[in-house]
């Protein structure tokens, strides 16, 4: 039988000779949802949309004395279309687990698996999302790294077709990355046609302690803008700041381990189509069950403004 039973995990929760309370030992990752800002509500639907303006009067020329009119042009303007996805956990509890357990009473356990159920499901849903957040979904559930690339189709655009859409992507020159592949990432998505200068780099924690080692004795050629808050940086550990010019390179923990992700934050927002909700389920037999449910979906008013260095060593 699914869930709580008596029969089997409350044993481990029964007083016995044992330390009260219970120790975490799993990592459930609640870093990455906060960065993007408060969750915007869809307002009906199943997206949130946004609207581009893309391209201009195409009737806009220069004439002379006596010419015929051309065709009237237009402005252009698309949507995009950023889904959700539905999540969901299930928690069941016997009749007998909630005797044996005495509804959680602190005097017959060292710790209230009841309520614990419900706390640790919801932990273990927004470790999903934020997990979700970070992959390379086109679809719903929509990733990070799915909406800082050069391909694909997403909200319903191609990236081929509208390149306004693309973010500057390119692969490492070596498989460690280089102060070179910052450099050209940042230069290429500073031009007129990007017009754009990130506020944040993540990476892993391990390409940021590579980078820290890669980069020579203080004053050497290229590493002047990689620098911690005390100046220049060479001897740092893996814990110190690091800044890229005057940009944050931000380790993130579950983010895939072989890039670096430049990011417009303001340029991304989560939107809300389900805010968490717990609702009981009715009784086939002597168990209470509950599911737990919202729906979340990633987007980005405009990708282009954010960029991507891949094909580094993992």
């Amino acid at each position: 039988m699914a869930g709580v039973t008596a029969a089997s995990s409350i044993a481990d929760a029964l007083k016995t000779q044992a330390l009260s309370g219970v120790q975490e030992s799993l990592f459930k990752n609640d870093e990455v949802l906060g960065n993007f800002g408060t969750p915007i509500p869809f307002t009906g639907g199943s997206t949130i949309n946004i609207k581009h303006h893309y391209s201009g009067n195409a009737s806009v020329s220069t004439y002379s004395e006596g010419d015929a009119l051309g065709a009237a042009g237009s402005q252009s303007y698309i949507t995009a279309q950023w889904p959700a996805a539905y999540y969901r956990a299930q928690i069941q509890i016997t009749g007998h687990a909630e005797d044996q357990l005495r509804n959680g009473n602190m005097g017959a356990v060292f710790y209230d698996q009841i309520a614990l159920e419900f706390t640790m499901a919801a932990e273990d849903l927004r470790d999903r999302v934020s997990t979700d957040c970070l992959g390379t979904g086109l679809t719903a559930p929509i990733g990070i790294q799915g909406i800082v690339d050069s391909a694909g189709t997403i909200a319903g655009l191609n990236k081929s077709t509208y390149s306004w859409f693309q973010s500057y992507e390119t692969a490492g020159a070596t498989t460690t990355v280089a102060i070179a592949d910052l450099d050209g990432a940042a230069q290429n998505s500073s031009d007129a046609d990007y017009a754009a200068q990130v506020d944040q780099i993540w990476t892993s924690w391990k390409q940021k302690n590579k980078l820290k080692g890669i980069m020579g004795q203080v004053g050497a050629s290229g590493n002047s803008y990689l620098q911690s808050p005390a100046g220049p940086l060479n001897t740092a550990g893996i814990t110190s700041d690091m800044f890229y010019g005057n940009i944050p390179i931000k380790p993130i923990r579950d983010l895939t381990n072989s890039i670096f992700l430049g990011l417009t934050m303001s340029t991304f927002f989560l939107g809300m189509m389900r805010d968490w909700k717990v609702d009981p389920l009715a009784k086939t037999d002597d168990s209470s069950k509950y599911l737990l449910t919202g729906a979340w979906g990633l987007g980005n008013r405009n990708p282009k403004k954010n960029w991507k260095v891949t094909t580094l060593t993992a």
